[in-house]
């Protein structure tokens, strides 16, 4: 009975055996294994402008940090300090507000330095930069506006919808707008290349007099903008190491010795050698005089408005008469009022006519050739004007150079270099203001174009038509049509 039992067992588990399905195929539920990469973390956005506030700090900004911000936009234009007018585009970018907002100290008391590339800077007061407290004019007549619509001063970062040529304006350029076409301002305000903001304590507004053949009422912000290191600005060491900075007393009577305020030769040497007084007047009635031969293009005689950085202690406040050609009874302090007494028989008297023929390339403003097609002026010895023969006869060459868009072409011209050599340029000249026939302007370093010696003013195939050859350097400093450069 036993045995039959385990034969029948032994049966049963070999069918049930035989009747098990194949063992099931074990799928994993995990992800399968892939290669671990390293976190990449992302390159940080190269900064575009500082802010420095008055206690050194400095906040950096990216163009998407800019751009995060509230955004304005407007219509721009500007008048130059020669009457021209830029007629108003559309910018969009940041007020000036918006950035002083990010600052916890920023009050009346302050001001905000607005700085370029190349060191240029200007200063705009908390009522500017809060309120749009500016002069505008109307763009068709160049006059004064009495009920000038709301104005904001912002950073643009876009013109007409699209963002700025660097090479031309850089990243960022400080401009004036409105809501409508309606107005323009002042040149000065309109920056190019910004990178920077400095805070500054500002103290209390301050306007020069200027009188003579036209009248101006300088104000702050015109002449820093003037007292530049890179526009007209000059500086005097005295015997205690004090560094003394500002505008050449002669720069200033040029704004209002004739009818030129700024453009090309401002001052009139001609009318200089006729003679003439000019006062400087301080708050209190004390008044120096000079004549005319003696600050004639004399840059030792200087209207400092800075000493050490620093605006000048309240006994000199706003501006001093100082500089190296001076008695210490000469360096009168708070100046304000500078009246050049132009007598009227000098300003009618025809300038003297000569028999003798100009040199090519005359020098000064009165050897200045009838019907010339080229000047070269602003910060030199000799100015110089140029009709297209005398530029012919001047040393001539030929040259291939790379064009920024055009590749290797040839050329033939006079180089920068001789013109330099000839005009005699000064030690203070930083840069090169480029203008064209038909009003185009742009500007290049010296230093930039004294490094590049096959820098051309090339011939046309029509006479009197040139172009400025300028290999290596941006293709803004590829004038057509040039007509004048000036030394600044």
């Amino acid at each position: 009975m036993l045995k039959r039992i385990s034969l029948f067992l032994i049966v049963g588990i070999m069918v049930l055996t035989a009747c098990q399905s194949a063992p099931a195929e074990v799928i994993s539920t995990e992800a399968p294994a892939t290669e671990v990469l390293p976190t990449q973390t992302p390159a940080p956005a190269e900064p575009v402008l500082e802010i420095i506030t008055t206690d050194g700090s400095t906040t950096s900004f990216s163009m998407d940090d800019l751009k995060a911000l509230p955004a304005t936009t407007g219509q721009a234009g500007i008048k130059s300090s020669t009457g021209k007018i830029t007629p108003p585009a559309e910018f969009t970018g940041v007020a000036l507000k918006e950035l002083a907002a990010t600052i916890d100290s920023f009050d009346e008391t302050m001001g905000i330095n607005v700085v370029a590339k190349d060191g240029y800077g200007i200063t705009f007061s908390y009522d500017q930069t809060m309120n749009g407290t500016f002069v505008a004019y109307d763009p068709g007549t160049g006059d004064e506006l009495k009920n000038p619509v709301p104005l904001t001063a912002i950073l643009a970062y876009e013109m007409n919808g699209q963002p700025l040529d660097v090479e031309k304006d850089g990243n960022l350029r400080l401009v004036i707008v409105s809501d409508e076409n309606t107005q323009v301002t002042d040149g000065h305000w309109s920056v190019k290349w910004v990178t920077k903001l400095e805070i500054k304590n500002l103290g209390e507004e301050w306007s020069l007099h200027l009188e003579g053949a036209r009248n101006e009422l300088m104000d702050r912000a015109t002449f820093e903008s003037g007292a530049s290191p890179n526009c007209h600005g000059a500086t005097w060491t005295d015997d205690k190491a004090q560094d003394w900075t500002g505008i050449p007393l002669w720069l200033l009577v040029g704004r209002v010795d004739d009818d030129i305020a700024h453009d090309g030769p401002a001052f009139n040497d001609e009318l200089a050698k006729t003679g003439y007084t000019v006062d400087v007047v301080a708050a209190d009635g004390y008044t120096v005089s000079f004549d005319a031969a003696r600050i004639s293009r004399n840059d030792n005689i200087i209207v400092a408005n800075m000493v050490n950085g620093n605006p000048l202690p309240d006994k000199y406040f706003p501006l001093r008469l100082v500089g190296s050609d001076l008695q210490k009874s000469e360096m009168a302090g708070s100046i304000e009022k500078i009246i050049v007494h132009i007598s009227p028989v000098a300003e009618e008297e025809p300038a003297a006519q000569t028999t003798e023929e100009p040199t090519a390339g005359a020098t000064e403003e009165s050897a200045v050739v009838e019907g010339a097609q080229f000047i070269l002026t602003g910060l030199v010895e000799n100015e110089l004007a140029f009709t297209d023969a005398d530029l012919k006869a001047l040393e001539v060459v030929e040259i291939t150079a790379e064009h920024p868009k055009k590749g290797p072409t040839d050329y033939k011209g006079v180089r920068l270099s001789t013109l330099f050599e000839m005009a005699k340029v000064k030690a203070e000249a930083k840069k090169l203001v480029l203008t064209a026939s038909d009003g185009y302007t742009s500007e290049i370093f010296l230093a930039e174009v004294q490094a590049s010696p096959d820098c051309l003013l090339a011939f046309s195939d029509e006479a009197g038509v040139y172009s400025l050859v300028m290999p290596g350097l941006p293709s803004s400093a590829w004038v057509k049509g040039i007509v004048k450069i000036e030394l600044q």
